[in-house]
Order: structure tokens, then C-alpha cells, then sequence
């Protein structure tokens, strides 16, 4: 008889795998727990100040609207299935766990937002001189980076996510410049590759950004 570990299913459709997550109490136990230990590691291991609790309910309610809203694509259950079928850790880290982690992420920050907004209402009425002297001390044993924060740094992301679909909506010509001055390449080199002076390279790039920029902007607006 198969270990838990080892037991397999061929799962074609979410259709079937909910099936065998509703018939088989162990194997579903299993899938969650190693879906929850290796996402919310995950996150923690991104967002150091993000509280433990908040991050196993993103979890939560991600795996919650999956089992509710079915949003998965069949097709993707077949990627990487091995021949005999899934093991519960295995489909825990395959690409429905990566469809997991992108909700829980979602969920997390959205929970932040929340937070971050219930205190900005309830904090006049508290204790202010010791809730500062708090938030310093919290400060002072975060991690300073602005992308511990999940929100600034999901928005991090869609910035330059908006700026490479800027980048790519560049002429040609732009374009190629552009690329070559983020590959670091200097100056005087780009205009050798491309057989122009120095200063039409500069005046290239200078219309680049500006094009660049006046798109992002307008994509967070």
C-alpha cells in the first residue's frame, strides 16, 4: 500500500481535483499543508515585517477562492504531471502552487491595505506618545528596505512593468538605443554599433525617457 507521500493521482480538470481532495481527507490535508508551509515562507522570506498571522490568512483566503471560484486552467494541471500522477506535496509546489502564491500575495496586501487603514482611523484615540515611541521601535528592527513593505512593493512592480511596456512601444530605432544604454554599454560604443555620433545618441536617449516617462505616468493615472 502507498505512503501518503507517494500516493498519486492523475488529475486532468479542477473539476477532478476537487473530487479527490473531497474523497480523500488525507491526501487534501497533506496538499494544504505543504502549499501553506512552502507559500507563506515565501512571502515571510519577502515581506520580513509583515505580520506571521497575516500571511497564513492571505494563504487562507487564497486557497478559499480557489476552491470557490474554480479560476484555474485545466491545461495547467497537465504541466509537469509525472506519468503515474500527482503526489500531494508535489502539486503543492507545481504550478497551481505558484496560481496559489500570486493569490496570496494579492490577499496579503490587501489585508495590509486594510490594516494600514483601520490604524490610520483608530490611532488619535489611542496612547499617541507611546504608540510613536512603538512605531520607532519597529522601525528600528525592520528591514529598512521599502520592499518589506507588500504593498510599496507590488506597486514597485506594476511601475516597471509600465515602464517596460513604455519601452516596447518605442520606435525601433529608439528602442535599440534604449537597450543597449541599460545593458550599460557606453556611449561611445552604442554610437559605434549603430554608426552615429555621440551627441544623436544622447539626443536618442534624452527622447527615449522622455516618451518613457510621459507613458508610465500616464498609466498611473
Amino acid at each position: 500500500m502507498n505512503t501518503l507521500d507517494s500516493k498519486r493521482y492523475v488529475i486532468n480538470n479542477v473539476d477532478a481535483l476537487l473530487r479527490i481532495l473531497h474523497a480523500d481527507p488525507r491526501y487534501a490535508l497533506a496538499f494544504r499543508n505543504k502549499a501553506e508551509q512552502h507559500i507563506t515562507l515565501k512571502l515571510r522570506r519577502k515581506f520580513f515585517n509583515a505580520p506571521p498571522e497575516g500571511v497564513v490568512d492571505a494563504f487562507n483566503n487564497a486557497l478559499m477562492k480557489f476552491l470557490q471560484t474554480r479560476s484555474f486552467k485545466d491545461e495547467a494541471l497537465l504541466h509537469g504531471q509525472p506519468e503515474g500522477g500527482w503526489t500531494a506535496h508535489e502539486l503543492a509546489v507545481s504550478k497551481l502552487g505558484g496560481y496559489l502564491y500570486r493569490g496570496s500575495l494579492h490577499e496579503l496586501i490587501q489585508i495590509h491595505r486594510r490594516t494600514r487603514h483601520e490604524v490610520h482611523l483608530t490611532g488619535p484615540q489611542g496612547n499617541e506618545e507611546g504608540e510613536d515611541a512603538a512605531l520607532g521601535d519597529a522601525r528600528h528592527v525592520a528591514d529598512p528596505s521599502e520592499f518589506n513593505d507588500p504593498a510599496r512593493a507590488y506597486e514597485h512592480l506594476s511601475i516597471i512593468k509600465r515602464m517596460r511596456d513604455c519601452i516596447n512601444k518605442l520606435s525601433d530605432t529608439l528602442r535599440t538605443t534604449m537597450f543597449l544604454y541599460l545593458d550599460d554599454m557606453p556611449m561611445e560604443q552604442i554610437a559605434r554599433q549603430q554608426d552615429l555620433h555621440v551627441p544623436t545618441v544622447k539626443s536618442r536617449l534624452h527622447a527615449a525617457r522622455k516618451l518613457v516617462t510621459d507613458c508610465t505616468r500616464k498609466g498611473m493615472d
